[in-house]
């Protein structure tokens, strides 16, 4: 017959085995899709962004809504940058190199202009044809272009004020044009950077 301290015991060890089995299927309980990827560079969360519109280089309008349904990488550049522009350019352009045939058709590539009083549409064609870049670069006068600004955090060139040390980041927009993620340094490395690419890419 089972005396009372065997039972005790016994119901003790049940206690703990449910107890180490809680331990293991709770983290995987608690840590679910609700998490959200892991981005190198700035997570914004589904950010809000400014829907612009605004001319490219070949004097057609362009609408960010254009590309809702793509992946859109949006940079901030001007032509009479010849450091850090050239550098974000050229590393988008590697960017650009390494996604396949069917991750191009999911992404559209856009920059626009911190320099809108000299970067015409003219002006903008010439640069971007010279170094090889065949995507829309923007520009545009008065509160479309300085909105623009303000909403991405971006100092218009000044040929009096401008600082050399400046921000240019390249935003990661998803399908739903809702910021995901931000590199705000110029010399931000390609392969990092196509990572948070990829996975925004491959968001559902």
């Amino acid at each position: 017959m089972e005396t009372v301290g065997e039972s005790i015991e016994w119901f003790k060890m049940k206690i703990r085995a449910i107890v180490i089995t809680l331990i293991f299927l709770l983290p995987g309980c608690l840590s679910s899709d609700d998490d959200g990827p892991v981005f190198n560079g700035k997570d914004l969360e589904k950010m809000e962004v400014h829907k612009f519109t605004l001319e490219d280089q070949n004097q057609s309008s362009y609408s960010l809504t254009d590309d809702e349904g793509k992946v859109v990488v949006l940079a901030f550049v001007y032509t009479r940058c010849d450091d850090v522009c050239l550098l974000i350019a050229n590393n988008l352009k590697n960017v650009k190199s390494y996604l396949t045939t069917e991750e191009l058709s999911k992404v559209s590539f856009v920059s626009v202009t911190i320099d809108w009083r000299h970067d015409s549409p003219d002006v903008l064609k010439n640069w971007s044809e010279n170094k090889g870049l065949d995507w829309p670069h923007l520009t545009g006068w008065g509160d479309q272009i300085s909105e623009t600004y303000e909403e991405y955090d971006i100092v218009p060139y000044d040929d009096e004020t401008y600082q050399e040390i400046h921000l240019q980041p390249v935003y990661i927009l998803d399908t739903n044009l809702k910021g995901r993620v931000v590199w705000s340094e110029y010399d931000w490395p390609v392969d990092l950077f196509l990572e948070d690419l990829r996975t925004v890419i491959d968001l559902r």
